[in-house]
């Protein structure tokens, strides 16, 4: 560096600022402070699991009655089944016949007496004619006659119980028939109803799993935000902690340094300050160099940084070395005011590194 005409090597004492031993000790008693609270156990007081929705309550009391709700036609339809399945028995059968078959009969039976009575008193009046009633060919006759009447009557009435038989029979197995269709029909409709059941259960499930996981969404963010602000604390303790371990400590060293120029007497401040903070590295970019735009000379955009902040090279006003960095007044939020009215920036807020470089 070039300040004046004359160079002289003088022992110098680096002590830390009395800004930066200030934040130093804050840093030590948020650390503590921090530590201390850490010790007390705070459990989360939300709920953690999401409870049924309405609609998981519903399908959950569904199936429970559905599980029964199918038996009677279950049951009917195995009874049909098994009727359907066995023979006809006579006593089925004597239920279909008609209880007038006796009567019908009874009566074609009278009717054929009163027949043969007729017939009977024509065979007896022809005998008195021919004077021949009583006698021997009289009787034959009549017994023919009888015997052909009793023959009469049972072919009739057999004849009129195989109608009847062969109806109540028909009727009988048309009975099984529907017996047979109508298990089918019972088994279908069980079918069809569980089937419906099942499906409006499971719509049911589907809805209150969407209800239900939006729900356990929002309480696991809920507990995410928990956790979160309870490790805040320490993340700053250990940020803290970092900040310590990078401060410089106090060291003496041998310097040869230029008498002042007109440069640092016109802005009334120790170059020779601005440039150890800057060969400092992390010195400067922990708590900021003096970048501000009064400062400096000779300054060139050179580039920019990923979050498209200027980086500029550039000289301290007085001095011949070349540093690269930012504009104080470019960078407010990483920027702060000195006691002697300029600006500092802190390059830890930035994505720019100070640095020298010849």
């Amino acid at each position: 560096m070039c300040f004046g005409s004359k160079i002289v090597e003088t022992q110098t004492r680096q002590e830390l600022p009395e800004f930066i031993q200030k934040e130093a000790e804050r840093i030590t008693g948020l650390s503590r402070a921090l530590t201390d609270q850490g010790r007390r156990y705070v459990p989360y007081g939300g709920e953690r699991l999401a409870p049924l929705t309405t609609e998981q309550q519903l399908a959950r009391q569904a199936s429970i009655q559905q599980a029964g709700a199918f038996g009677p036609d279950l049951q009917r339809s195995r009874q049909f089944a098994m009727r359907g399945a066995s023979p006809i028995t006579a006593q089925e059968i004597q239920q279909f016949q008609s209880p007038f078959t006796q009567a019908v009969l009874q009566t074609t039976l009278d009717e054929l007496d009163r027949r043969q009575q007729i017939a009977d008193q024509r065979l007896a009046d022809q005998a008195v004619r021919s004077g021949a009633f009583g006698g021997a060919r009289f009787g034959v006759q009549q017994a023919e006659s009888q015997r052909n009447l009793r023959d009469v009557q049972a072919r009739t009435a057999a004849d009129i119980n195989q109608r009847a038989f062969q109806q109540a029979l028909q009727q009988a197995q048309a009975q099984r028939q529907r017996e047979s269709q109508a298990a089918g029909q019972f088994g279908n409709i069980a079918g069809q109803q569980m089937q419906l059941g099942s499906q409006g259960i499971q719509g049911l499930l589907q809805a209150g799993q969407l209800g239900q996981t939006q729900a356990q969404a929002g309480r696991d963010i809920a507990f995410e935000d928990f956790q979160r602000q309870q490790n805040f604390p320490f993340e700053q303790a250990r940020f803290a902690a970092g900040i310590l371990g990078g401060m410089p400590q106090p060291v003496t060293t041998f310097t040869q340094q230029p008498t002042a120029g007109t440069g640092q007497r016109l802005l009334g401040l120790g170059i020779a300050g601005i440039g150890a903070a800057g060969q400092a590295g992390g010195f400067g970019n922990l708590f900021g160099g003096f970048s501000d735009i009064r400062l400096k000379d000779n300054i060139k955009l050179v580039g920019k940084s990923p979050s498209n902040i200027n980086i500029y090279t550039f000289n301290y006003k007085g001095s011949d070395d070349t540093y690269q960095g930012v504009m104080a007044q470019e960078v407010p939020w990483a920027s702060s005011l000195h006691d002697n009215g300029y600006l500092m920036v802190d390059y830890s807020k930035t994505d720019v590194e100070f640095r020298r470089l010849a």
